[in-house]
């Protein structure tokens, strides 16, 4: 009995300095993020990969996709433009009545009286760098609709997300914003494929998302101003106090040339939008100096 006791005391003191150590070790990124989130009123999923890096909080969650779609949508425009050799410069005369009120949408604003003849490019831009949603609904009916949208993706081999619905549809009913769905993870495979690949077919995207002019506050405040930095945004009304969704989803080029792939979904919040930004920046702030503090 006086063997063992004395064999665990060897024990503890072998481990106390490595316990000590432990306590004085700077804080992991799941730590940091979770101080982060620590009293917030909102459902989180990150998801983040650069080089052999890969962080993911709540990877099974479905989140609000709201106007981080308009990204879906913009890729099976241009795989129907490529296939049928249709050129960005393609001139589109928009109705109108294809301009609804009562929608965010820049295009309607600078063109009040309608009739509007734009390029197929000038559509897209201003759905995906304004996040416009009367463009957005244009291009979809242009891809066949929502449906044919989904279908596409799915071909790319992406899964973990569904899309059922335009933006008139969830404007007119703000709980079908639920069944346009990702995981966080599945976005950010649908970003690698957009960014990683060589080939041209994204590449008018890939300019897009580095002109978005919305969500400055969020993962843009949180990266250094000289790391380059693509992105959507995508942002909810309010039910009862409610935020159904707050999102930024980015691609930031770190000094090594590597793509650092970030996506931050929030669902469900109680907090403010600036509260929402500010937590979007943390965490792709805390993101970008992990992968830093690890040479990728």
């Amino acid at each position: 009995m006086i063997n063992l006791i004395r064999l665990f005391f060897l024990f503890a003191v072998t481990l106390l300095p490595c316990r000590l150590w432990c306590a004085g070790m700077p804080a992991s990124l799941a730590e940091r993020i979770d101080s982060i989130l620590s009293g917030r009123r909102m459902t989180v999923g990150v998801s983040a990969e650069c080089g052999d890096f890969s962080y993911v909080r709540n990877a099974r969650v479905r989140f609000p996709l709201m106007s981080v779609f308009k990204v879906h949508v913009a890729m099976k425009v241009l795989a129907d433009m490529s296939a049928s050799g249709t050129s960005l410069d393609t001139v589109v005369h928009v109705e109108r009545a294809m301009l609804r009120e009562n929608t965010y949408s820049p295009l309607r604003d600078a063109r009040p009286s309608g009739d509007v003849d734009i390029t197929l490019a000038g559509l897209m831009r201003y759905s995906v760098a304004e996040s416009d949603n009367n463009a957005c609904d244009i291009l979809i009916r242009m891809a066949g609709g929502i449906g044919q949208v989904d279908r596409y993706v799915r071909s790319l081999g992406v899964d973990g997300f569904r899309l059922m619905h335009d933006e008139d549809a969830m404007h007119r009913d703000i709980t079908r914003c639920y069944d346009n769905w990702s995981t966080p993870e599945a976005m950010t495979r649908l970003m690698k494929i957009i960014f990683e690949g060589s080939a041209p077919l994204y590449a008018p995207l890939r300019s897009m998302m580095a002109a978005t002019v919305t969500g400055a506050d969020k993962i843009r405040a949180g990266v250094p101003e000289s790391l380059p930095v693509a992105h959507k945004t995508g942002s909810s009304d309010r039910m009862a106090g409610i935020k159904t969704g707050d999102n930024d989803v980015a691609v930031v080029r770190m000094p090594s040339g590597r793509n650092c792939y970030i996506t931050v979904f929030i669902k469900d919040s109680a907090e403010t939008d600036a509260v929402n930004a500010a937590v979007i920046a943390a965490v792709a702030r805390e993101i970008v100096e992990e992968v830093t503090a690890r040479g990728l």
